[in-house]
């Protein structure tokens, strides 16, 4: 879609879009695309222009689709020698099933990358970038009659055509414990991943889960797998814990960066600590420096137009209230103890999980 659109080459529209100053990208994941900008208060009009062009009617020519094509191919080969593209490749492949969104990387299948059509993306691009269902934010130096005239002449006459596309996300989840190790050639490093099947963001356990996610292994600082495996034992060059925002069960996952002589008990302490988290062995001060530290990162992000566009854009997707902003800090404050148990009990329990490890060959690890 930012490959030309059928009134400008993509060089044109490049073209205008730098003589504003300004700088856009296009983030496709799993459920949502995002467009993404930023520009001078006075040029909001011209930038939503040439957004409005790339969405509604981006060229999709053959010789661009083949351009990105290729791009996406050669990207893709790149993927299959980086242990951390490939970790997070397996994990997936072993967790969600075929067919389901979250199944392969936001970049895409392999397959479906070599074999799609003009015409698959064509009818895709109508079917899925639409104006029922969208959302606009714009933060910033703006004001709501100009941010509305202005997205009135760029979106205004944008018509509904057709049937929207289905969003439904099966619900998954693990009936046991599941293993895998993936050898890539040439590596020192080994990368791994230990997870689980998440939430939905509109789950009422959601924020709850953000600060479970912090006491267990979010922040080598604030998190106390993070702070024994990597500061107080060494097993990590990296380690750190997240959960997706979206409407189905992102992946809610460890991640860690390990030497391959201690794989093995780098993945035993992880679950040393989860089962200590699930047994409620938690010191109130690391429940408080776990709220501390969430709180402090919504202050920082509040700072920033793009912290504040990307808190309500988080709200409209999910449906969270317009007094999300005021509600969510006091929601953090106020998780329990006896939430995050029971969070981790129900969403994190370790004696069922998905691991992945890629790297060199491990011989004294089950694969």
């Amino acid at each position: 879609m930012l490959r030309g659109t059928q009134m400008r080459s993509a060089s044109v529209w490049s073209d205008a879009l730098d003589a504003l100053g300004a700088v856009a990208r296009l983030d496709v994941g799993s459920h949502a695309a995002t467009f993404s900008a930023q520009c001078l208060g006075d040029d909001l009009a011209s930038l939503l222009g040439l957004m409005a062009e790339a969405l509604r009617t981006p060229a999709l020519a053959p010789d661009d689709v083949e351009f990105v094509r290729g791009q996406t191919l050669a990207q893709l080969e790149r993927d299959e020698r980086d242990t951390r593209a490939v970790v997070e490749r397996v994990w997936r492949e072993l967790v969600y099933p075929r067919l389901h969104p979250f199944h392969a990387p936001a970049i895409g299948d392999a397959g479906v990358v070599r074999t799609a059509s003009v015409d698959d993306i064509r009818d895709y691009h109508s079917t899925a970038i639409r104006p029922d269902g969208a959302i606009l934010v714009v933060a910033g130096a703006a004001t709501a009659d100009g941010v509305q005239s202005a997205a009135d002449r760029a979106f205004g006459s944008w018509s509904v055509s057709g049937t929207r596309a289905p969003r439904d996300i099966p619900a998954v989840a693990l009936a046991g414990t599941v293993r895998r190790t993936e050898v890539v050639p040439d590596k020192t490093q080994s990368d791994v991943i230990i997870g689980w099947p998440g939430m939905p963001r509109t789950d009422p356990r959601f924020v709850a889960a953000r600060v479970t996610n912090m006491v267990y292994a979010a922040d080598t600082f604030a998190s106390r797998a993070g702070n024994v495996i990597r500061d107080q034992l060494g097993l990590a060059y990296y380690v750190f814990s997240g959960i997706g925002a979206s409407r189905g069960q992102s992946p809610w996952i460890v991640r860690m960066g390990v030497n391959p002589q201690n794989v093995r008990r780098a993945i035993e302490v992880a679950l040393e600590e989860l089962r200590k988290v699930t047994n409620g062995d938690i010191a109130d001060d690391d429940l408080s420096l776990a709220k501390d530290k969430l709180v402090g990162e919504l202050d920082v992000a509040l700072e920033s137009p793009g912290g504040v566009a990307g808190m309500v854009m988080e709200a409209e997707l999910f449906d969270l209230g317009e007094d999300h902003f005021e509600r969510y800090p006091r929601a953090l404050r106020a998780v329990t103890k006896e939430q995050v148990v029971e969070t981790a009990r129900t969403f994190l329990p370790p004696e069922r999980y998905a691991s992945v490890v890629a790297g060199p060959p491990l011989p004294d690890l089950a694969a």
